[in-house]
Formats: C-alpha cells, sequence, structure tokens
C-alpha cells in the first residue's frame, strides 16, 4: 500500500511532462507549418 502511495506522484508527474512535451510539440509544429505558409523558410 505504501509503494502504490509512493508512486502515485511519480505517475502524475510523469504524465504533466508528457503533456508539455507534447503540447511544445505541437505548439512549434503549428508556428513551423504558419511560417512555411507565409512563405519564410
Amino acid at each position: 500500500m505504501d509503494a502504490l502511495l509512493a508512486a502515485v506522484p511519480f505517475y502524475a508527474l510523469s504524465l504533466f511532462v508528457l503533456y508539455w512535451v507534447i503540447r511544445l510539440a505541437v505548439r512549434h509544429a503549428i508556428q513551423d507549418a504558419d511560417k512555411r505558409r507565409r512563405g519564410g523558410a
């Protein structure tokens, strides 16, 4: 039971970091696509 309680914050932090990595990657991809669409490679 103690191991489960210790693992919950670790999993929550891992999911949060994964969310931020995906969010930044999507944001970068959108900015890159906009730059290419405007013709500024």
